[in-house]
């Protein structure tokens, strides 16, 4: 059984896991080959850019751009407490993992898109911890539980000071760099509603950039077909979560369980991530639908 604010976090992981699969089944559905490598490459832009974010705020904070701090320093995520890890070696150079059980490929497995999750695995992974470094991290992901028969995820991740230019030794370790003064840090966790919401807009924007790019209109006009799907399964799966819990479905409670903001005006990261009419799109085909399946209307 799990707290309230447990619910919450798995809540809010689990829409924002399936977005994706909403998203992109509808993508490859209509578009085919070519929605294929829109996908991939709108997933690839989406692991860039949380690792670019990343990085630059551990720059902020005098933190160097390492494997340890990769993993260890300002996630942009609260824990999901269903998430089961073996770490079995982590420092500077290198993290070597076994994810146990990945709640998002179970949900992914639960609505038949473990083949959708494998494209996510295959591009993503490499695709934020390689921009993290700079181009220079070596990552090795043997297996992962969106493929048939793998029952866990391996994860061997490796950045060698020796494949580094000059310039870049210093900022990465601290061993290179006979100036440095380590900052002490004091990080709060994560809030689950900025941090899944953030990722939610940015997996989405991505995805429908690249779906505009490679596929014009055909692609555009997927991206709203699960636009509009997710609405309505967000909304069924908030209902059982409220229900279960014995608690009132009203606006604080989705608003608690579900990343987006209740109204999109007052989501920032629009006027960041607002090409290809990202925002307009959910505005029109997401919330309206959503609002109304839930039983809520935004005041």
């Amino acid at each position: 059984m799990y707290t309230v604010e447990e619910n919450q976090i798995i809540n809010l992981d689990d829409s924002y896991t399936l977005i994706y699969p909403f998203l992109v089944r509808n993508i490859l559905d209509d578009c085919g080959e070519k929605g294929e490598a829109a996908v991939r490459e709108g997933t690839r832009r989406y692991g860039k850019d949380r690792a670019l974010t990343l990085r630059e705020k551990h720059i902020k904070m005098n933190v160097k751009i390492n494997m340890k701090s990769l993993f260890t320093v300002g996630a942009d995520l609260p824990p999901d407490p269903r998430f089961k890890r073996e770490l079995q070696e982590l420092n500077s150079q290198e993290r070597v993992s076994h994810t146990l059980h990945c709640p998002m490929a179970a949900l992914w497995k639960k609505y038949g898109a473990m083949d959708i999750g494998r494209m996510y695995c295959e591009e993503f992974h490499f695709a934020c911890y390689n921009e993290y470094a700079y181009g220079y991290t070596q990552v090795n992901l043997a297996k992962t539980q969106t493929q048939v028969g793998d029952e866990y995820c391996a994860f061997n991740i490796v950045l060698r000071p020796e494949n580094l230019p000059d310039e870049l030794k210093p900022i990465c370790f601290e061993e290179y760099d006979p100036s440095y003064v380590k900052t002490e840090i004091n990080i709060p966790q994560a809030y689950g509603k900025t941090g899944f919401g953030t990722l939610w807009i940015k997996l989405y924007y991505h995805l429908l950039c690249t779906a505009s790019e490679f596929l014009g209109e055909d692609g555009v006009n997927a991206v709203i077909k699960g636009l509009e799907e997710a609405a309505k399964d967000a909304a069924m799966r908030l209902k059982k979560s409220a229900k279960e819990q014995n608690l009132v479905l009203d606006k604080e409670f989705v608003d608690l369980n579900y990343p987006l903001a209740l109204n999109p005006d007052d989501e920032p990261m629009w006027e960041t991530y607002n090409k290809c009419d990202a925002k307009e799109l959910v505005k029109k085909y997401f919330y309206p639908i959503f609002h109304r399946e839930v039983g809520i209307l935004n005041d």
